[in-house]
């Protein structure tokens, strides 16, 4: 069988018409079935994601063990921010006594 490759290049209108009215035939099928598609898939992460939220004793005690790690109280640090809130407080305090009254007559 020999392929004729003039009557291609002659049928290429032909052949654009052919799959464009193919196409209007059938868009809103595929359009609707990759719609379906996207929707299941997104169901089976949220899914996935709501059941796999268990953990393991062993992977909450490393967890907590993480955590507790990371906390360092350090008195002496926050006994100086102390004191310099108390100082601020006592500059403000005497501050004030100071402000003359503009509405008292004098």
């Amino acid at each position: 069988m020999q392929f004729d490759f003039k009557k291609l290049t002659t049928n290429n209108g032909q052949l654009f018409s052919t799959v464009v009215i193919f196409w209007q035939k059938i868009y809103k099928t595929v359009f609707f079935v990759f719609l379906t598609i996207v929707i299941l898939l997104s169901v089976y992460v949220w899914q996935r994601s709501l059941s796999g939220g268990q953990w393991s004793a062993e992977k909450k005690q490393e967890f907590l063990d993480a955590q507790n790690k990371g906390v360092v109280f350090k008195e002496s640090v926050f006994n100086k921010a102390l004191s310099d809130v108390e100082m601020r407080k006592q500059e403000n305090v005497s501050e004030s006594k100071g402000i003359k009254d503009i509405f008292k007559d004098y």
